[in-house]
């Protein structure tokens, strides 16, 4: 096996790096190969996952190529080392270097260790141990730049002192204690807080007569100690100190010692150290259902590790030790609960070298038979569990590399983790996420702690209480507790306390738990870079975010933000429900919005950061949108350095529809905190993709507050602007006269800047109310102004959207030819500038002048052609408006049933919809279908929801047709109220009367 790999090749890690090919020392490449290699052979034998190997290499947030170049770095490794394919093999998640314990040093180094602990001769324990020193270099990998390699390497150093150590130690023992001095005084000046280092000194210089220099080590320990770490020197030290001020002869002359007996001789113990399990523990039923399903049947089956994560306060520890008591009775070995305090307010985490003392103890090995080293009590460990069944909990651990040494040494247990982080590195574990529980599984944790009756006799406060909770389990406990230790509080009060979110963590404690604390100490856990980024994101208003809008936020490349990102939703404080995006538990976003709060300047640049990204990205996606429209010319603190990729309309869209809530709250964020030149200018970028999707009611809030803003800086450019724009969703909405003053006052601003082109605008504006009021001709007159301007102007969209305006007055006049050709220059001008949406507006104009003239095959071409548009281009005004021209054709035609397919799908796209217009006319054509087919009564119900629209708005056509329908479903004009026709100036015709009679006679 040896040759097959290369026999000559030697590998060391006691110093610095080095790889040996016979006599020739093989050159490795850069730092990141020295860094590859390191971690490997630090590992030796053993899988090191891609993570691992990526931290090793990088010290910070590593490249988004990051595990490619590890890639190659292997690939290079493998063609420097002779042999190298069979050292370095791929396995699984990672790699693994295959060696023989003579080609390392530190596997040698190891082997040496272990003949020294079987040596039961003083004088053979200690050559041994030369030997094993004799490889030590000096400092371990002294060019290790990594936390993780630094880490590693001073565990390796830490074995190595222990070694040193020993050695002086039998030396003294042989009587050898002036050749022990000269060393113990450096390693003690190394490592001056390390006591038995002292202790043994002292002997050394005891033995040699030097009592006062003995004395005079104690008392620079306990000075040290004092001022480090405020602390006295241990019993060790002291006993040392009392025995040479006593004289005592036995540190002369020690008595031999008896021969130690072999381990296997303590007795085992078969422990039952499980907590209590909740008497109202409730829902998880799915997780218990997997946990009980995913366990080892026989002593022959691998051991199982599972690790169950989720964020702080949701009840893995409660989960873990119910799933414990319920699966004890398959481990009569026994069932050990060790608390590695990961995330305990007050503790350090627990140390794997600690934690392995207090197992073998747990299991019945005396205290003085655990060795030192933590490597020995990691051996000891996997002997002492081999052929046991044991179901091994370990609570609330930091890392894997905190668990990885506590792994049982044989097949058959089960080893249960919990943790706040996702312990990726802990190599064969199956993982548990543990997500928040159902909103019913939280009524069901409330019933159980304060009783049925009480939360069935507030059920809405309840389910307000489990909303307010965020389903944290931890915090429904600390609500239920508090309302069950005050009885004359109602559930409601409870509800009124927490509602407001700033006070909100500060109610959810009760004695020594509080969910602020569980939370702060996840944050705290986290690297400082880590913390300064949570600190951030309480600055951004919204629902979610993604990596581009962190980059801009914390001034980060976009690679280190999605690292960082991607860390804090593994350590719990971020969750993930889409890929890519980003969100905080609503308690979880009060502790980040308080944390933001301390640095209000710090706070305040970002702000900036994240407004001045959303107005140039929105100011991108719009244009992708309108690709000919006016781009922003804003001064920003910064540009962004990464905007969100927008290869096409559709990819525009997504992202507005995607970012809405945010760019929504961004800007109320931006009107509250005072930007107010982000306010003028933000709801230009969002008016297009409202209006394509119909959000009138939005895109009419954030005009006011453009509106506002513009007011406030004093720029009449700008509040020209935005009235304008004003205008549109106020027509849409149907409410002509606050939309006609809005057109009106943007005139005037226009008019005394001396805009001819904002002139025109407005004139434009102004005749889409003209058209709704039936003032046709003045509509007509309105447009041939503006439609000069923007010709010469050629401001082509504004053009599309005059013309719009004068083929509808056109039509409605009856002059259907010039419609007909007004609707073909629109298409044309909307082919030439690429606007789908203006096409799709000439093309069912185009249709419905076709129609008037009895062309209907023509007409449901223009409409096939529209709608394939609007399907495309996923406007849903669009396809509303195709829709109810359908209808109008197929009615005309006397296909009823297509008519009435048509008009029912339009109705259903706008009810999502403000257009009031359009429905007004489909509930016409609807009800005239009706008629048609003798449904009188269904007919009457349809024009009736018609004229309503029609007087709220002031739209004279559809209520002159909707009364006039009226009428005939009522079996003849006689019928109309004689109010409704003198406030509608008498009916108009329409074709058909239908089936239903008149009246007249």
């Amino acid at each position: 096996m040896m040759a097959a790999r290369g026999g000559a090749v030697r590998f060391g890690v006691l110093g610095t790096l080095e790889v040996w090919d016979g006599e020739e020392k093989l050159r490795l490449g850069g730092q990141r190969s020295h860094g590859v290699l390191a971690a490997l052979l630090l590992e030796a034998n053993r899988i090191v996952p891609m993570s691992r190997l990526v931290d090793a290499v990088w010290e910070w947030a590593p490249p988004a190529t990051a595990e490619h170049q590890i890639r190659k770095v292997v690939a290079d490794l493998r063609s420097r080392i002779p042999g190298g394919q069979h050292f370095l093999i791929t396995d699984g998640p990672g790699y693994r270097i295959v060696v023989d314990d003579d080609q390392l040093d530190l596997t040698r180094f190891d082997k040496y260790l272990a003949l020294a602990r079987r040596c039961e001769d003083i004088d053979d324990e200690v050559a041994v141990l030369e030997a094993a020193l004799s490889l030590h270099r000096g400092r371990v990998l002294p060019d290790s730049r990594t936390p993780l390699l630094e880490s590693a390497a001073t565990a390796v150093e830490e074995r190595l002192l222990g070694a040193r150590e020993r050695l002086l130690e039998l030396r003294v023992e042989q009587g050898r204690a002036h050749d022990a001095v000269g060393e113990l005084r450096n390693l003690v000046a190394e490592h001056p807080l390390r006591e038995s280092l002292s202790a043994l000194l002292m002997v050394a210089l005891y033995r040699v007569g030097r009592q006062a220099d003995a004395l005079r080590v104690y008392h620079d320990l306990r000075t040290i100690l004092a001022e480090q770490l405020g602390i006295d020197p241990g019993p060790e030290a002291d006993l040392r100190h009392q025995q040479i001020l006593r004289n005592e002869p036995d540190l002369y002359d020690p008595a031999p010692q008896a021969p130690r007996p072999p381990i296997s001789e303590a007795p085992l113990k078969e422990p039952r150290s499980l907590p209590h399990d909740l008497s109202d523990f409730t829902g998880r039923q799915a997780e218990m259902r997997w946990l009980l399903s995913n366990v080892p049947d026989g002593v022959d089956e691998p051991t199982k590790v599972i690790t169950i994560d989720g964020m702080g306060g949701s009840g893995k520890s409660t989960l873990a030790v119910h799933a414990g008591h319920r699966l004890a009775g398959r481990f009569p070995d026994g069932q050990l609960f060790l608390d590695l305090h990961g995330f305990t307010p007050g503790f350090e985490p627990v140390a794997p070298r600690t934690a392995l003392a207090t197992l073998l103890r747990a299991i019945g090995v005396p205290g003085e038979r655990i060795p030192d080293d933590l490597a020995d009590r990691e051996s000891l460990w996997r002997g002492m569990t081999a052929g046991r069944r044991l179901l091994l909990l370990f609570d609330n651990a930091a890392t894997s590399h905190q668990v990885r040494p506590l792994m049982p040494g044989g097949p058959g247990c089960l080893v249960l983790v919990t943790s706040r982080s996702r312990l990726a590195g802990l190599d064969g574990a199956v993982p548990l996420p543990l997500p928040l529980p159902t909103p019913a599984d939280g009524l069901a944790l409330l019933s159980g702690v304060l009783g049925r009756e009480r939360v069935l006799a507030e059920p809405e406060p309840a389910a307000e209480l489990v909303a307010l909770c965020g389903q944290l389990p931890l915090a429904l406990r600390i609500a239920a507790s508090r309302l069950r230790n005050r009885p004359q509080w109602t559930i409601a009060s409870m509800v009124g306390r927490l509602a407001g979110e700033v006070p909100r963590l500060g109610e959810l404690v009760a004695e020594h738990r509080s969910v602020r604390a569980v939370l702060e100490l996840s944050r705290a856990s986290m690297p400082a870079r880590h913390q300064q980024l949570f600190g951030l994101l309480g600055v951004h208003p919204g629902t979610d975010f993604d990596g581009h809008t962190v980059a801009a936020l914390a001034e980060l490349p976009l690679g280190s933000a999605e690292l960082l990102l991607e860390d804090l939703l593994d350590a719990r404080l971020l969750i993930q429900r889409t890929p890519g995006r980003y969100v905080f538990h609503d308690l979880v976003r009060s502790l980040a919005r308080d944390v933001a709060q301390v640095d209000s300047a710090t706070a305040h640049r970002a702000r900036t950061r994240l407004l001045d990204y959303y107005l140039c990205a929105a100011d991108e996606a719009a244009s992708v949108i309108q690709p000919d429209r006016e781009r922003l010319d804003v001064e920003l603190s910064r540009r962004p350095d990464v905007l969100p990729p927008l290869p096409d309309r559709e990819a525009a869209l997504a992202w507005f529809q995607t970012e809405r809530a945010n760019l929504l709250a961004a800007l109320v964020h931006a009107e509250e905190a005072g930007f107010d030149a982000h306010v003028a200018r933000l709801p230009q970028t969002l008016t297009p993709y409202l209006r394509v999707r119909g959000h009138a009611e939005d895109e009419l809030d954030v005009l006011h507050r453009a509106v506002a803003a513009a007011r406030r800086m004093g720029d009449a450019e700008l509040e020209g602007e935005a009235l304008t724009n004003l205008a549109t969703p106020y027509w849409y909405l149907g409410r002509v006269k606050e939309g006609l003053a809005c057109a009106q006052e943007a005139l005037a601003i226009a008019e005394r800047l001396g805009d001819s082109l904002a002139v025109a605008f407005c004139l434009s504006r102004i005749s889409m109310f003209y058209n709704t009021m039936g003032q046709y001709e003045n509509a007509i007159l309105f447009l041939h102004r503006s439609l000069v301007i923007f010709s010469r102007a050629g401001a082509r969209r504004e053009e599309g959207a005059a013309l719009a305006s004068l083929g509808e007055a056109q039509f409605a006049l009856g002059r259907h030819g010039e419609a007909l050709q007004t609707s073909r220059l629109m298409i044309l001008n909307s082919r030439r500038i690429g606007d789908p949406y203006g096409e799709i507006v000439g093309l069912t104009g185009e249709a419905t002048a076709h129609a008037e003239g009895g062309a209907y095959e023509v007409a449901l071409e223009r409409l096939a052609e529209a709608s394939v548009l609007a399907r495309r281009y996923a406007t849903p005004y669009g396809q509303a408006s195709v829709l109810a021209r359908y209808a109008d054709v197929y009615r005309r035609q006397g296909r009823h049933a297509e008519a009435l397919v048509a008009g029912h799908a339009a109705l259903e796209l706008l009810r999502s919809l403000s257009r009031p217009a359009v429905t007004a006319f489909v509930h016409n054509v609807i009800g005239a279908v009706h008629r048609d087919r003798g449904e009188c009564a269904l007919g009457e119900g349809h024009h009736q929801q018609a004229r309503q629209l029609a007087q709220r708005i002031g739209l004279r056509r559809e209520l002159l047709i909707a009364l006039d329908g009226i009428a005939h479903a009522r079996e003849g004009e006689d019928g109309l109220d004689p109010a409704e026709d003198e406030a509608a100036g008498g009916p108009s015709s329409v074709p058909g009367t239908g089936n239903c009679p008149s009246r007249a006679g």
